[in-house]
């Protein structure tokens, strides 16, 4: 696939093909933002928590496929980590 359906599109505020041809983008959710990762027409693979827009965007425009994104995440639903974004320290919260 070379590009998102619109009915996928119109769902982020922002969106990123990264080098590996995979789809990333930014999604509100009720009380914080998502950076997805491997949108396609299903779903997505990955996401990380972002408590503000503005940080979702950074993770947006810095991630480049590999580990994890830039910004002040704190939530990794995947793994279960969460993160203090103001002492950096993490931990395990399946």
């Amino acid at each position: 696939m070379t590009d998102l359906p619109d009915a996928v599109k119109k769902y982020y505020v922002a969106l990123k093909k990264l080098e590996d041809g995979r789809f990333c983008g930014v999604h509100r959710l009720l009380y914080h933002w998502t950076l997805h990762i491997g949108i396609d027409e299903i779903g997505y693979e990955d996401r990380y928590c972002y408590p503000e827009l503005d940080q979702a965007l950074i993770g947006l425009a810095g991630y480049t496929g590999e580990g994890d994104p830039p910004g002040s995440w704190n939530r990794h639903p995947v793994s279960g980590r969460r993160r203090n974004i103001q002492t950096g320290e993490e931990w395990i919260d399946p």
